[in-house]
C-alpha cells in the first residue's frame, strides 16, 4: 500500500513501511536503554494505529486520527499504558510526522516539532543512520541552537522518526531494525 522510495539516493537503504511493519527501537530514558517494538497495526487514510511492545511493561497501542495525521506538530511522549489503546490528541503524533510537517519540510527545509523549529542539515558520516549495514535514506535536522537532532525517513507516505537526540519533551529514541 505505502512503500518507501529511494529516489535519487542510489546506495541508500529505504525500508518498506506499510501495515504490518515492525520497527525495533531503543528508548533512552532515565539512564536506561529500553528495547521496544512499534508496529503499524492498522493503516488507513483517516487513521493509523501503532502497536507497542516494551519488555517488562507490556503491550498496547496508540491511535492517530485524521486531524493529527494532517496537522499534528507535537510528539506523544507519555508513559505507555499496558493493555490500552490510547487515542492521541489532534496536535499529537507518534513516530509519524504529519502531512503539514512534511509539506513544510519539502517547501522550506524546516519543520516545527514540539515547539521548536528544526532545519535540514547535511549530516556528517558519523551522523548517518545505518540499518542492514547500509545508510538509510533519511533527512537530518537540527533545532535552532544545535542541541536537538532529528532523523526522519525520506518518504512522503511514511515520514517516520528514525532517531531523536537531545529531546526536550521526552526520551531520546533510535531505530535499530525494521521487519
Amino acid at each position: 500500500m505505502l512503500i518507501a522510495t529511494a529516489g535519487f539516493t542510489q546506495d541508500k537503504y529505504a525500508p518498506a513501511i506499510k501495515q504490518g511493519t515492525a520497527l525495533h527501537y531503543t528508548v533512552y530514558a532515565q539512564g536506561q536503554n529500553i528495547p521496544c517494538v512499534f508496529s503499524f497495526d492498522s493503516v488507513a487514510s483517516n487513521c493509523i494505529k501503532v502497536g507497542w511492545n516494551i519488555d517488562g511493561l507490556g503491550t498496547g497501542s496508540w491511535l492517530m486520527k485524521s486531524k493529527s495525521l494532517e496537522s499534528g506538530t507535537k510528539g506523544y511522549w507519555g508513559q505507555p499504558t499496558p493493555g490500552m489503546q490510547e487515542e492521541l490528541g489532534d496536535d499529537q503524533t507518534v513516530l509519524v510526522f504529519s502531512k503539514a510537517q512534511w509539506a513544510s519540510l519539502q517547501k522550506d527545509q524546516k519543520l516545527n516539532f514540539d515547539g521548536q523549529t528544526y532545519t535540514v542539515k547535511k549530516p556528517t558520516d558519523q551522523q548517518l543512520i545505518k540499518l542492514s549495514d547500509k545508510p538509510v535514506d533519511a533527512l537530518y535536522l537540527e533545532n535552532e541552537n544545535g542541541s536537538s537532532h532529528l532523523w526522519i525517513l525520506n518518504n512522503p507516505s511514511f515520514p517516520i522518526l528514525l532517531k531523536i537526540e537531545g529531546n526536550t519533551a521526552g526520551p531520546d529514541i533510535a531505530i535499530s531494525s525494521v521487519e
